[in-house]
């Protein structure tokens, strides 16, 4: 339930001595559509573009805000700094024009390094003593896999902010086992009395809870306890702006009893029967293995191959084998891809030190295997290619080329039969999943994060957006069938119900902030397998896995295959 608590007014005071950012951290963004501005929408900069559903998707637009400046005895000149990921047409502070025509484009890195555009305001172009207004426009909002690198400050020329908010868990890995635990604290160091704004929502954007809490002057710690609210289990977003002199924000995750997550939905009909079918199709096709030595892919401890198979509908599929070179049976493990993702950066595999084999499978349009099917980008992408032909759908034929894969691994005199694990993110986690639920008889450990796809209908939910891409699935086909039927289709692929099958030892890694495969999704699958599992949350992780899930993955598979 909404709860409001209020306090006391608060009046912004700016002083010739201030050097704090006064750009807030809401705006107004205004869509383009068919060149009408029609629909208007709050943003917030400390979250990330999908968390507020845009996407490449969705049309250009106009930033709008409204900030204030105290008058002062010298009016001084200010430096705006912008990072928006997204192209930014056009800036604008009071009508009067102040850059624009440059884009800032996604880096995919645990530590990315963004250069913030800094620009000069003059004095003559800010009204002291009232409020100023700042319009940007922008289009082509970027990826960010859930962290928000965009940021538009205001601060006085050479000066440097003072005032900061952090968020503090002292659970491990923010998990709450019961909603009486829940509690954390801001520590802040805050130029003026002030307050900080509190927001607090769950995964579905449901705000549960809107507080101001007030704040002296200088450094404070303050625990906000909230057992009083009774939060059932699921996963939660802080969203906090310290407000004293101007602006300085934070927002985190946290989670309750994300074991006790109930299922949302059950198998369709003949789900069952349809993979039985796929198999089928599968086995009888001829695999014809064939597997090349590559110079450039051995090292001092692995011999490097090329391997090729053929797969359900004849298609020729491929990937990298590692083998050590001590002549003796070895655990084996199966890399399988995250979505577009062909192990084009091979360094994880030429620097392994460890005696177990490994096979980078690049399943259908991936990597070595595009050649064997084509499909345009990004839409409809893999998964809308033939979105309205559930027997023709992409997905059905990329998961068999993962069978064909593990069977491979299950033909080899090299390969230890009762030590074949699983691995992979996003994509490649859904794989897994599929892998090691579909042919559980040749899966010994599975290790997955975040996968893709899963508990798809509350994916639809979360992620907003997936409404916009699944039309835009549809246009591209022509409308070939409605929504529904579309989302009825895609049923037919979420691993969440190949998860009962499961048999084997489980790791399931996941990151708080992923927004592109929540850790809701991730958790519903986990839930439903009946072996031995574990997992383990990386609280400030996006989907780009920034703390590195998968050195903690090969650990599960070192304990489980003692290599």
């Amino acid at each position: 339930m909404l709860k409001i608590f209020s306090v006391c007014c608060f009046f912004l005071i700016i002083t010739n001595g201030f050097s704090q950012n006064l750009m807030p951290y809401d705006w107004e963004l205004t869509l383009n559509k068919d060149s009408i501005k029609n629909k208007k929408q709050s943003i917030n900069l400390l979250l990330s573009w999908e968390r507020q559903g845009l996407s490449y998707l969705s049309p250009s637009g106009e930033l709008s805000n409204v900030f204030h400046i105290l008058k002062t005895q010298t009016p001084i000149d200010y430096t705006l700094e912008v990072n928006l990921l997204s192209k930014v047409d056009d800036i604008y502070i009071n009508g009067n024009y102040i850059d624009g025509n440059f884009t800032t484009k996604f880096i995919w890195s645990a530590t990315p390094d963004y250069q913030s555009k800094k620009i000069k305001i003059p004095k003559e172009y800010l009204n002291f003593g009232q409020n100023n207004t700042i319009t940007i426009g922008c289009s082509n909002y970027s990826y960010t896999g859930g962290k928000s690198q965009n940021k538009v400050l205001l601060n006085p020329e050479n000066s440097i902010p003072k005032s900061k908010i952090e968020l503090l868990f002292n659970a491990n890995q923010h998990l709450f086992n019961d909603s009486q635990e829940v509690s954390f604290k801001f520590n802040t160091t805050a130029n003026s009395d002030g307050n900080i704004n509190l927001l607090i929502r769950n995964d579905y954007l449901d705000t549960l809870l809107i507080k101001k809490i007030p704040v002296k002057k200088g450094k404070q710690v303050q625990t906000i306890d909230l057992k009083q609210e009774k939060f059932p289990a699921g996963f939660y977003e802080i969203i906090a702006t310290l407000k004293d002199q101007g602006y300085t924000g934070t927002m985190g995750w946290f989670t309750i009893s994300p074991t006790k997550i109930k299922k949302s939905s059950t198998a369709p009909s003949g789900f069952y029967e349809y993979w039985n079918k796929a198999l089928n199709e599968l086995h009888a096709v001829e695999p014809q293995y064939k597997i090349t030595k590559v110079d450039s892919l051995c090292t001092e401890k692995r011999n490097g191959f090329v391997v090729e198979m053929k797969s359900i509908g004849n298609i020729t599929i491929s990937g990298y084998y590692f083998v050590p070179k001590e002549k003796k049976k070895y655990a084996a493990i199966l890399n399988l891809p995250g979505y577009g993702y062909g192990f084009e950066y091979l360094n994880e595999f030429l620097k392994a030190e460890d005696d177990v084999i490994e096979l980078a499978i690049c399943v259908r349009g991936h990597g070595l295997s595009k050649t064997g099917f084509t499909t345009d980008f990004p839409v409809p992408g893999f998964i809308g290619y033939n979105i309205c032909d559930v027997n023709n759908i992409a997905y059905r034929q990329i998961y068999m080329d993962g069978i064909r894969a593990l069977e491979f691994l299950s033909s080899r005199d090299e390969v230890d039969q009762s030590k074949i694990g699983v691995i992979g993110g996003s994509q490649g986690g859904g794989l897994s999943l599929m892998v090691a639920g579909l042919a559980p008889e040749l899966v010994s450990a599975c290790a997955y994060f975040d996968p893709f796809p899963a508990d798809l209908k509350n994916h639809i939910k979360i992620r907003t957006l997936i409404e916009d891409e699944l039309k835009s699935y549809l246009k591209y086909y022509n409308y070939a069938c409605d929504f529904e039927t579309a989302v009825n289709t895609f049923d037919f692929l979420d691993t969440k119900y190949f998860a009962k099958n499961i048999n084997c030892p489980t790791f399931y890694a996941t990151g708080l902030m992923d927004d592109d495969c929540p850790p809701r999704l991730g958790f519903s699958t986990f839930n439903e397998i009946n072996a031995p599992k574990e997992f383990k949350i990386f609280p400030n992780d996006s989907h780009i896995g920034e703390s590195n899930w998968k050195k903690d993955a090969m650990s599960f598979f070192k304990k489980q295959f003692d290599f």
